[in-house]
């Protein structure tokens, strides 16, 4: 009987080993895609890039994605080719070009605020972030901690090499649009036309 305990104490100590290990080795990955991704962060002043977005009904458009941060962007659809999104620091535009609309959204009411404000959001209290990190892909949630909507920007990078690979949107309704990021070229000098909206010509009376 007594060996039977001494077996049984023998093995919780080594599965307490075990857990023991596996949750410092989770604290070490996380330390280190933290460290990771902040310094790529800090270093990205541009990105040019081609994408491939997937809406949450499963539509699939493309087109070409600029950044110059802080505050600048350009979202081109290739296809289809009527949607334009442009930033400069305080408005988001959408605009329709087949249709000549133009529509503003706040950038401090959208999930892209994070990244555009380039801030050190990874000891940010307002931010709240999640880790996952599997196959050599470390997945980064990002939420607003005073916003209780359900939208959230989630970023994915590969290990090796070290690199953006995609975003998630996630909408007020829980809804996900994929953006694929793909030929990417860091910090390269931009135009800063790139970032001014579209003019539509006044209607005729």
């Amino acid at each position: 009987m007594k060996q039977i305990e001494i077996k049984i104490k023998f093995f919780l100590y080594v599965l307490l080993i075990i857990s023991a290990c596996h949750t410092s080795d989770a604290i070490e990955k996380n330390k280190s895609a933290t460290y990771q991704i902040e310094n790529f962060l800090e270093k990205l002043i541009t990105l040019e890039a081609n994408f491939i977005q997937v809406s949450p009904s499963g539509n699939i458009s493309n087109g070409k994605i600029y950044l110059d941060l802080p505050g600048k962007l350009r979202i081109d659809y290739e296809n289809p080719k009527n949607l334009l999104i442009t930033s400069k620091g305080f408005w988001i535009v959408i605009q329709d070009r087949d249709a000549k609309t133009t529509n503003n959204i706040p950038v401090k009411n959208s999930p892209f605020s994070i990244l555009l404000e380039k801030t050190s959001f990874l000891n940010n209290q307002n931010i709240k972030t999640e880790y996952t990190i599997e196959a050599g892909i470390i997945s980064l949630k990002l939420k607003s901690e005073n916003n209780d909507n359900q939208e959230s920007l989630i970023l994915e990078f590969s290990e090796n090499p070290f690199s953006l690979k995609k975003w998630v949107i996630k909408d007020t309704f829980g809804e996900n649009t994929t953006v694929l990021i793909q030929n990417a070229k860091y910090n390269n000098k931009l135009s800063h036309l790139l970032f001014f909206p579209d003019t539509f010509p006044e209607p005729n009376n």
